[in-house]
């Protein structure tokens, strides 16, 4: 039985009603020992000091069908700007019942502020969950009155009864913030935002646009997020023996490319995000995994397109999902940063050598008649490179990007077995170059990513007509980024978040079940050249926080995580480094 099988099967059957418990609800940043429906060791986004002012968007919404809801946004009177920081403060619940999983989002004139997933309840269990998202960089869209839609789309009938509520407000901390975009453009085909959907590896999904004609430098956040039968893209296998493995088609391989008219432009890894619903849905109780309720933006560096896209004239940008079966959800937002003298900028784009085609690599072996491996691989390394003339002289950019991507996944299935074990990398270099002139030294910006992800399906099915299946994930998510100036490092910092949960069931003959163990743990780390360190450690066992460590790893065992001022880069660059500072 695979992975994609089982869940329909019957787990989500019969979790729901495992515990009975009074739950306390745990927040980011307010992880309590105990039982509770969420934990997770997430930190919120470290406020500036001083005054806020806080403008609501919508406040206990409830949201039990697929209808848009639609909300009113101002700046906050009194407090126009600028502003230091910006953060997008969000909270959920859901009702005690049966619900799935739901994708969760809020647009802003058009722009996409937020995604993510919920988590599921029980029969007794109406878990609540806290999300915040830093959007100072997009600050420039909120200077001015917008309109606004939240989407959650959700069934409650009498099966699913699970109601979901949400509220969400902009918290606006008066100050400075430098370098920040001029302007944000959605490449949302709907006026009001919504997702450009992706079917199948042949489309493409974007937007049509005519961009200002003095761009310095553009930036493309990009979420592309699974559906339907591309949910479990990560466990997929090549198409010719899906079949007899019980799994999805299209490999276990997929990629976010960004096209300008039509030209492959820029690569945006799909991280392999699961939902609470995933696999089992015990797996993610009380702690989600990796980013589950807040996915996080993949931003590419177009910088190099910024002179042929200065020509005044219409441009194509879109996204298509390599391998895409059914289906992506995308949404991708354009940076802008203009001359502040000069109305026209001129350019051009020097180098490309990037190619659509990943050049993926596929090799199944068979050591034995019920035992297949699965092998995908995919190495990727391009230089993309371009100018503009601005008002301080040429700035040359070029981008290279690494992308090695491997995934090996091993297969036992006989009578007495069904065993799926996963075992995945993808490992993304970026590493951005600018110099101001021919004299000018050189500023380079540097990030690093890691997406491992481990997942062991095992069930066994026992003479005595007793059965016991263990399931288990190892997921993680690691970030390291870098700024220096003539080989003088400026700013460093380094940020890891790891889930590992177990579950397992216990079937016995006479059709009962025993869930245990059933335990999960999540780590998360940060810590940057100016001082900062947070390092946060939590623990279950079925529904309890059984232990909850700080500090670990940090100087004096203490965390040190607050708000501080960005970095300034030299010669006019500041967009480089504030850019690769937030994000």
């Amino acid at each position: 039985m695979s992975l994609l099988r089982v869940q329909s099967r019957w787990l989500k059957s019969f979790v729901p009603a495992l515990v009975c418990a009074v739950l306390v609800p745990a927040f980011a940043g307010d992880v309590q020992v105990g039982p509770t429906g969420v934990a997770t060791a997430v930190p919120d986004v470290p406020a500036p000091p001083g005054q806020a002012c806080v403008v609501p968007l919508f406040d206990n919404q409830p949201f039990a069908d697929f209808t848009p809801k639609t909300f009113s946004y101002a700046p906050p009177p009194g407090c126009g700007g600028p502003w230091a920081k910006v953060v997008l403060e969000a909270d959920y619940r859901v009702t005690t019942g049966r619900q799935f999983d739901r994708t969760a989002s809020i647009w802003i004139g058009g722009v996409n502020v937020y995604l993510g997933t919920t988590q599921e309840p029980s029969a007794a269990i109406a878990p609540s969950w806290h999300v915040e998202q830093d959007l100072t960089d997009y600050a420039s869209l909120l200077r001015q009155a917008q309109s606004g839609r939240t989407l959650l789309g959700n069934v409650v009938d009498g099966t699913y009864t699970g109601v979901i509520y949400g509220s969400a407000r902009l918290v606006f901390y008066p100050g400075q913030a430098p370098n920040l975009p001029d302007r944000i453009v959605s490449l949302s085909n709907d006026a009001n935002g919504d997702f450009n959907y992706i079917h199948d590896a042949t489309e493409h999904a974007g937007k049509t646009v005519t961009l200002p004609r003095n761009m310095t430098a553009i930036y493309m956040d990009v979420l592309a997020q699974s559906q339907s039968s591309d949910e479990f893209w990560y466990l997929c296998v090549p198409d010719s023996v899906a079949d007899e493995l019980y799994s999805c088609p299209g490999s276990g391989f997929r990629e976010a490319v960004v096209y300008v008219d039509g030209q492959a432009a820029g690569v945006a890894p799909v991280y392999p995000w699961i939902y609470t619903g995933g696999v089992s849905p015990a797996l993610w109780r009380p702690i989600p995994g990796v980013q589950t309720f807040n996915f996080k933006p993949f931003r590419v560096n177009l910088t190099p397109f910024a002179g042929q896209l200065n020509d005044g004239l219409p441009h194509r940008i879109e996204l298509g999902v390599t391998n895409a079966q059914s289906y992506f959800a995308t949404t991708a937002s354009l940076l802008v940063y203009q001359d502040k003298t000069r109305g026209v900028v001129s350019g051009g784009l020097l180098r490309n050598t990037l190619q659509a085609d990943p050049g993926q690599q596929d090799v199944i072996e068979r050591p034995a008649a019920d035992h297949t491996i699965v092998g995908s691989t995919v190495n990727r390394d391009f230089t993309i490179s371009g100018y503009v003339d601005t008002a301080q002289g040429r700035v040359q950019t070029s981008v290279r990007q690494t992308v090695a991507f491997d995934s090996s996944q091993d297969f036992v299935i006989n009578d007495s077995r069904y065993s799926q074990r996963l075992a995945q990398m993808t490992t993304i270099g970026v590493t951005t170059s600018t110099r101001a002139g021919n004299a000018a030294p050189t500023v380079v910006a540097s990030q690093t990513f890691d997406y491992p992800l481990g997942f062991v399906y095992d069930d066994r099915y026992n003479a005595d007509g007793s059965e016991t299946l263990d399931i288990s994930a190892d997921q993680a998510y690691v970030r390291g980024r870098a700024l220096q100036m003539a080989g003088a490092r400026l700013y460093s910092d380094g940020l890891s978040d790891h889930v590992t949960p177990a579950v397992r069931y216990n079937f016995g003959a006479d059709g009962s079940l025993v869930i245990s163990p059933w335990t999960s743990a999540q780590a998360y780390g940060y810590s940057n050249s100016l001082g900062q360190c947070f390092s946060r450690r939590i623990a279950s066992d079925n529904y309890n926080v059984t232990s909850l460590v700080d500090g670990a790893g940090c100087p004096g065992s203490t965390n040190a995580y607050r708000w501080q001022p960005s970095v300034r880069a030299p010669l006019g660059l500041g967009n480089i480094g504030s850019v690769l500072w937030r994000w």
